[in-house]
């Protein structure tokens, strides 16, 4: 995704654009509330299934553009309410740089092989020989299923199928963190391991639901 402009870039310069208006026009604190549904207009929602979850991801934007940090779906304490601790000159960075606002999560699923309609049930079946755990097991139409209980991920499979049959999916954020850092919270939305965790941003440009938002100084 790095290098390909998308709505998720729109989002995000929109939300800074505002943010630094307000600081620079001044005026009632209460305008930084009013930042998601001017962004998020009318009842029919663009890229999520409505337009409450879409303002309320755009609020959380909104306070890591203050470097405040995010809520969780239970809290309902409004932006303005907290800008006062925002506009401290002296104000130091709160750790974590790197968020992932949990309810904009896809849940994307964890790494897996699957074995697509492509498969044409060859009588080589190069899959099941190389597989070292014989996760790779044939049905009565000769199609070819992966054993996701013994299957290990190691790839072998998927290198190894002439008629590219078998698919590799990876949660976006994890295939592009170095540091093994992206995790699964008890609903499978993507979490940080902050011990491991070097906020580098690459989760957060290759997230392409934009879940993933740095706090701003």
């Amino acid at each position: 995704m790095r290098g390909v402009h998308s709505a998720v870039d729109d989002i995000r310069r929109t939300v800074f654009k505002e943010v630094a208006k307000l600081a620079f026009e001044g005026g009632d604190p209460r305008l930084l509330d009013q930042i998601p549904l001017k962004m998020i207009q009318g009842e029919v929602a663009k890229h999520r299934h409505d337009v409450f979850l879409e303002r309320a991801i755009v609020e959380e934007r909104v306070r890591l553009a203050l470097g405040l940090n995010i809520r969780f779906a239970g809290e309902t304490i409004p932006v303005s309410e907290d800008l006062l601790s925002a506009e401290k000159s002296q104000k130091h960075f709160q750790n974590p740089l790197v968020n992932i606002i949990p309810f904009a999560c896809n849940a994307c699923p964890p790494k897996q092989l699957r074995i697509t309609d492509n498969c044409q049930g060859c009588i080589s079946h190069p899959c099941m020989n190389v597989c070292p755990k014989d996760a790779i097991y044939m049905d009565k139409d000769k199609h070819c299923h992966i054993d996701q209980e013994k299957c290990i991920k190691c790839g072998k499979c998927f290198n190894q199928c002439p008629y590219r049959a078998i698919s590799k999916i990876e949660r976006p954020c994890a295939a592009a963190c170095g540091m093994d850092a992206i995790k699964s919270d008890e609903l499978g939305r993507a979490q940080i391991d902050y011990d491991k965790c070097v906020s580098c941003g690459m989760c957060l440009v290759n997230c392409p639901f934009g879940a993933i938002a740095d706090k701003s100084q």
